[in-house]
């Protein structure tokens, strides 16, 4: 669902958040700049869960010869 609204931005943050999202309207900007905060907040988070893993456990895991089939 989308919502008509109207803000003040300044010009020359919003051409640079622009340039840096790859978008070139406005509502391009915003929405890539919204979408990117929601993005980091929730990788964020995962840093927060317990997994129980060990530093050895998570060196097993790197392993290329690891057959996780088993």
């Amino acid at each position: 669902m989308a919502k008509h609204t109207s803000l003040y931005l300044e010009e020359e943050l919003l051409r640079d958040a622009g340039e840096i999202l790859g978008t070139s309207r406005p509502t391009g900007t915003v929405k890539a700049a919204l979408e990117d905060v929601v993005r980091r907040a929730r990788l964020k988070s995962l840093t927060s869960w317990e997994i129980g893993l060990t530093p050895a456990d998570l060196e097993e895991l790197r392993r290329p010869d690891l057959d996780l089939a088993k």
